[in-house]
């Protein structure tokens, strides 16, 4: 039996969406790009590939309050848990992943990589950038959890009301 686990995570847009696949400590596995209109059946076919994926994290950007409800039942029909995630200033993110895997070439090695636009879609580097944030925040959450004997529940309560705040009001900055 594979032990294999994963976290999918999905940026949802109105004409495509992108989706990763995550190992836990937030390692690229696999990305694709899919069409919206489609997205139910081309991510069971991943779910088929992957069988080791354990939740599945949305972006809450753009059309996510159409497309979190089809994850939330294939995640019930899969018995994966599912989540919403800040996705803000994700894709700026993924913009600045895409010229790491892909350096400029010829004349446009001189222009700042933050002039150039990436020459394709970057939404399933946006759904990994949506990914390694949930895996940063479970890593962050295991790290208090450990350090509990140490800490009194006011403290744990405050460090974790502050997290959220950080993560749902400011988002993460990614410098």
């Amino acid at each position: 039996m594979n032990n294999i686990s994963y976290i999918a995570a999905v940026d949802p847009g109105n004409e495509k969406t992108g989706v990763a696949i995550l190992s836990q400590a937030g390692e690229l596995i696999y990305r694709t790009i899919v069409e919206t209109k489609t997205f139910n059946s081309s991510f069971e076919r991943v779910l088929s590939t992957y069988h080791g994926i354990v939740h599945i994290v949305c972006g809450n950007g753009t059309n996510h309050k159409h497309l979190y409800p089809s994850i939330q039942q294939i995640g019930r029909n899969h018995k994966i848990t599912t989540s919403l995630i800040d996705e803000s200033h994700s894709t700026e993110e993924a913009r600045k992943l895409y010229w790491q895997y892909n350096p400029p070439t010829g004349w446009r090695r001189f222009v700042p990589k933050g002039m150039q636009f990436p020459p394709e879609p970057v939404d399933d580097l946006t759904a990994y950038v949506i990914g390694k944030r949930y895996t940063k925040q479970l890593k962050a959450e295991t790290t208090i959890e450990n350090s509990n004997s140490e800490v009194s529940g006011e403290e744990l309560e405050a460090r974790r009301l502050a997290a959220i705040k950080k993560l749902y009001n400011e988002g993460d900055t990614h410098e």
